[in-house]
């Protein structure tokens, strides 16, 4: 489901960034960085906060500068607005709505794959895309984010900090970034089984 996930993530992500937003948001993290990695340099020489020795105050270095750039990132909206397209039930969805699929979709995500019956099949086919899309949103906006922190996080753990157990909470968020790619695969699963599945009946009145 992880290797299905990450194919649908990387095919979707186009859709659901835009690349412009995406690169002004890139331009100004970087030149945030730049300045945070200046500063930090120059006040580790005259305080030498970052930690003795010659790696531990690179390191930190590096973790404080990647740190920023991560979490500038993360700051600015990158996603496309939401066209007409994005509907259920006649509303319009956003696409960083992860809630998206109706109860009658739920039990195709689930781990154990089943097939789809007939009657589900045009619901799971128009939710599920906005499901995806909702989940690879959430995705690549909680991926800059939560390494952001984790280089905080890691930069304080470098330079010495004496009590790294209240710094290690930020490690153990990142383990949702996997399990988010195998909601996506397991999506895809459902979305190939509905495809795969035969149309519900249609029902004609009978004429005298």
């Amino acid at each position: 489901m992880f290797r299905l996930g990450w194919q649908v993530f990387r095919a979707l992500l186009g859709d659901v960034v835009d690349p412009a937003r995406a690169r002004r948001a890139a331009w100004i993290a970087g030149a945030v960085a730049v300045v945070v990695l200046v500063v930090s340099v120059v006040t580790d020489r005259a305080t030498g906060w970052a930690g003795s020795g010659g790696v531990r105050p690179v390191l930190t270095v590096s973790f404080v500068t990647i740190g920023a750039l991560a979490l500038v990132f993360a700051c600015f909206p990158t996603a496309r607005a939401a066209g007409p397209e994005l509907r259920i039930n006649g509303r319009q969805v956003r696409p960083d709505q992860q809630l998206s699929a109706r109860s009658t979709v739920q039990p195709y995500l689930s781990r154990r794959q089943r097939p789809v019956a007939p009657e589900d099949r045009a619901i799971v086919l128009n939710d599920v895309p906005l499901l995806q899309r909702g989940l690879v949103w959430r995705l690549s906006r909680l991926t800059p984010l939560l390494v952001g922190l984790a280089c905080g996080s890691a930069a304080v753990l470098v330079s010495g900090e004496r009590q790294p157990l209240v710094f290690l909470w930020p490690f153990f968020y990142l383990f949702l970034l996997p399990d988010l790619v195998v909601r996506i695969g397991r999506a895809e699963r459902a979305r190939l089984a509905a495809l795969a599945a035969d149309p519900a009946p249609t029902t004609t009145e009978a004429t005298p």
